[in-house]
């Protein structure tokens, strides 16, 4: 049945194709754990591996984060491959803890349903913006090669992979209560019941010491409706596109179907326990996010960065559900292949609405890393390092976009390089009279923290547009951005033009000389204002 099996491998291609089409900047959170571990110096602080980020401990994603620096300058490209080969590794080890009585295609059918699921479009946040990946993901990875190795009676190891686990990410932590449960269903001896308590009994006290709380301003609200929205709605959200009420009603069915399940004796069968136990801690995760960001609306359980934990609901179901039927009749066994087949098909294609606005994003991160090289890092502050600490770090630690290998794709003029704009042609709006003459339009220019954003259309017509800077007065390099963006609504109107003809830069607050330039393949210039444009057919 490998031939079957290899239908594995289209959504793992389809997620790392997103992953290298993606940003090199990396997102958010990782510049402050950045500033965790290493010293203004550049040196390293061991300590701040083990600082709490979000309430969660995150060493072992900092350590990645700093091996990623070593080796690839911080690619978030680099680190979201390796965050792929770890939900690989995954997909593995859950195909390892398929009961061995399944029939062959039954587990084939049953593996392409997990890596489908595992890289549904859903939580693609995970992959694209790699730091988050590398803390939920592996986290979820070491969850469940800690219940593989309790499995085969390697408590002692187990409970080693589960403290590292820990390390990951606080979701790790229910594992503890599955490894309790799990000794005990097994009838293990009394001291391997109660020695996963009493590492979570530790691992509380070791996070409250380190995280000593919210203030009373942060707290979390206390409305017992508003957290089992969110939980139910992060345990079903796989099974929705985009709409939190479908996923609590999805959430819902999922936990029916595990009680229904209960009342079935062959459900409960010994080779099964262990995806019991990993159902037990997914569903515990899920209430730690339920209670945890109860403020945060009602929509919150649908965040894409949460759908690993839908996951780990939904496989367990699929292979308890399916060895059920295949113990009813073998003759259910094509059938459960196919089922499986189908539900990863399912939750897979219904994230691709969650993948398009994920894709959008995505589009602006060039933007963002042209304002850090440049210096503009205010423009951005909730996705990029804010402070002259960052700002004199990166370079320091030879850290994207502080590399060789940032350009502005000009294949000439550079940030702080000085250009000639003074045989420029200024571009004027289009005209059905003269189509082969170069046109543009400036669209919207939109203020930030010291810098600006220019947004239009330009084309160079026979000689195309190959990159846009941002020129002040005296003729250097102060910003810029991308060409080439997809714009049909120009096509539409403009019908001698190419669909891709968006651009947009950015650069220090505008002065009165300050240019958008947009080079050409020829290496001929072309320049608008920085200021929205009347008239025109645009």
């Amino acid at each position: 049945m490998w031939a079957l099996e290899l239908l594995a491998l289209l959504p793992i291609a389809a997620t790392l194709l997103d992953v290298l089409n993606g940003p090199h900047l990396q997102f958010l959170d990782y510049w402050t754990i950045l500033l965790n571990f290493y010293n203004p110096d550049a040196s390293l602080d061991v300590g701040g591996f083990f600082v709490l980020r979000n309430e969660h401990p995150v060493a072992l994603p900092a350590l990645f984060y700093w091996l990623n620096v070593l080796v690839a300058h911080g690619d978030n490209r680099t680190l979201g491959c390796v965050v792929v080969a770890v939900v690989v590794l995954t997909v593995l080890a859950l195909r390892a803890a398929l009961p061995r009585s399944l029939p062959p295609v039954a587990r084939a059918g049953l593996v392409v349903a997990a890596s489908a699921l595992l890289f549904s479009p859903h939580g693609l946040h995970n992959f694209v913006r790699s730091m988050s990946g590398m803390a939920w993901l592996t986290a979820n990875l070491l969850v469940v090669l800690t219940l593989l190795l309790a499995r085969r009676g390697w408590w002692v190891g187990s409970w080693v992979v589960g403290v590292v686990a820990c390390l990951s990410y606080g979701t790790a932590f229910p594992v503890w209560v599955a490894l309790a449960w799990f000794a005990w269903v097994r009838r293990e001896a009394l001291w391997k019941r109660v020695v996963p308590l009493v590492v979570l009994a530790a691992v509380f006290v070791v996070w409250k010491i380190a995280y000593p709380g919210a203030g009373a301003d942060q707290a979390p609200g206390s409305d017992p409706s508003q957290a089992l929205y969110t939980f139910l709605s992060a345990v079903g959200h796989l099974w929705t596109a985009n709409n939190a009420g479908m996923a609590v009603v999805a959430g819902m069915a999922v936990l029916v179907g595990y009680g229904l399940l209960l009342t079935t004796r062959s459900a409960r069968a010994p080779e099964l326990r262990v995806w019991w136990a990993l159902a037990l801690h997914a569903l515990l995760a899920c209430a730690m996010i339920g209670v945890a960001r109860i403020d945060f609306g009602p929509d919150y359980g649908l965040s894409s960065r949460y759908t690993s934990q839908s996951v780990l609901m939904a496989v367990p179901l699929l292979v308890i559900a399916g060895s059920v039927l295949v113990r009813r009749s073998w003759a259910n066994t094509p059938r459960v292949a196919v089922a499986a087949v189908a539900a990863g098909t399912l939750g897979f294609a219904l994230g691709v609405p969650t993948a398009i606005n994920l894709r959008n994003e995505m589009r602006e991160v060039p933007l963002q890393a042209i304002a850090l090289r440049a210096g503009l890092t205010d423009a951005y502050p909730t996705t990029m390092p804010e402070g002259k600490e960052m700002r004199e770090l990166l370079p320091r630690i030879g850290h994207y976009p502080f590399t060789p290998d940032f350009t502005l794709g000009c294949g000439g003029p550079e940030l702080g390089d000085r250009v000639d704009v003074g045989s420029a042609e200024r571009v004027a709006a289009a005209d059905k009279s003269r189509k082969q003459d170069p046109s543009g339009f400036v669209e919207e220019s939109t203020e930030l923290a010291g810098a600006v954003v220019v947004r239009g259309w330009a084309s160079g017509v026979g000689d195309p547009i190959r990159c846009a800077i941002v020129v002040d007065g005296a003729g250097v390099v102060v910003g810029g951005g991308m060409v080439d963006q997809i714009r049909t609504d120009v096509r539409a109107e403009l019908n001698w033009l190419s669909n891709h003809t968006g651009f947009a830069v950015v650069g220090p607050t505008a002065a009165e000389q300050t240019r958008v330039v947009f080079v050409r393949a020829s290496g001929r210039m072309l320049w608008m204002p920085t200021e929205p444009e009347s008239g025109g057919e645009r």
